[in-house]
Order: structure tokens, then C-alpha cells, then sequence
């Protein structure tokens, strides 16, 4: 198998934003479940009420609490998000760093005028990617973020098939 050539790269704010919100979404999917639940909830009130011939709103004011302190912590996570997303790239000099990623047959090593990173596939616990980026995860809280502007289709696509080949067979699922 032939390697991709050394690709030049640098993360953009906008490609920190993506991540962030891609990670915030994951992390508030309990939410999305929690929502899913609430329909055969109401449903199901509904109709024993009904054949009780009891009143509805009594049985579903605790359900319409439910979903607006869920709705309102939602928003209390996502929108200050851009801001905070802002701030931790600016602090962070290496984000802003071009980069170069170069591809050896058991990982990758990234190279920046502040280091170097090694890494193999095995080691990587998590993959994950949207429309905008890619990313991989050395642990469960330190990502490598690719921008799929910078990085071509047929490198993400190479480095998705080795994440698989390493045991990772789809996104944000969890190395054991």
C-alpha cells in the first residue's frame, strides 16, 4: 500500500468551533434520547387519561418542567460555546502553528514549529469526524483535529480506513 504524500495543514478558528461543537453534541446526545422519550410519554398520558376521562395538563406539567430545564441547560451549554471555542484557540500559539502530517506504515507524526507528535494507529482510542473536520484521540479528552479543507478526501478516507484497520470500526466508538 502506497502512503499519502507529507501534507501541509493549519487549524483554523472555525475548525477549533467545529470541534468543539462536534464534541459538545456528542456529549449531549442523553439529551437528544430525553427527548425521543418524552412522545411515547405524552402519548400514553394522553390516552389513560382519556379512558380515566381524567384531566390531561395535570399528569403532563411535570413532563413540560422536564423539557424546559432540558432546553434551557441546552442552551446554557451551546451558547456561550463560540466564545469559549475563541478563547482556547487564541490562547493556544500550537493550534495556530502550520503543521505538517507525515504518514509512516504503523501511524503518523505531525511536525510544527513546537514539537513533534508520533503516533500510531493502535494507540489512537477514538475517531470522529462532520462535514468539516476529522479528528482523532490519543486518549479520551486530547483530540488531533484535521480540516477536511486542508487534508483531501483520499487522505481522510486512507485514515479512516486505518482507524478501522486498528480495531476502531466507526466513529466515537471506544478502543477497550
Amino acid at each position: 500500500m502506497s502512503l499519502p504524500a507529507p501534507i501541509k495543514f493549519r487549524i483554523s478558528e472555525g475548525d477549533h468551533f467545529a470541534f468543539n461543537k462536534l464534541m459538545l453534541g456528542r456529549s449531549l446526545k442523553f439529551l437528544k434520547l430525553g427527548l425521543l422519550l418524552v412522545f411515547p410519554y405524552v402519548a400514553l398520558s394522553v390516552v389513560l387519561n382519556g379512558l380515566l376521562e381524567r384531566p390531561i395538563f395535570g399528569d403532563l406539567m411535570p413532563l413540560a418542567a422536564g423539557v424546559f430545564a432540558g432546553g434551557v441547560f441546552a442552551i446554557a451549554m451551546f451558547a456561550p460555546l463560540k466564545s469559549r471555542a475563541r478563547k482556547v484557540y487564541r490562547e493556544s500559539a500550537s493550534l495556530q502553528e502550520e503543521m505538517t502530517l507525515i504518514f509512516q506504515d504503523d501511524g503518523f507524526t505531525i511536525e510544527q514549529p513546537s514539537g513533534l507528535w508520533r503516533v500510531h494507529w493502535r494507540q489512537l482510542v477514538r475517531w470522529d469526524e462532520n462535514r468539516d473536520i476529522f479528528i482523532v484521540f490519543p486518549n479520551r479528552l486530547l483530540a488531533i483535529i484535521f480540516p477536511k479543507h486542508n487534508v483531501s478526501d483520499d487522505v481522510v478516507d486512507f485514515m479512516r480506513e486505518q482507524m478501522k484497520k486498528s480495531g476502531l470500526p466507526r466513529p466515537w466508538k471506544l478502543r477497550k
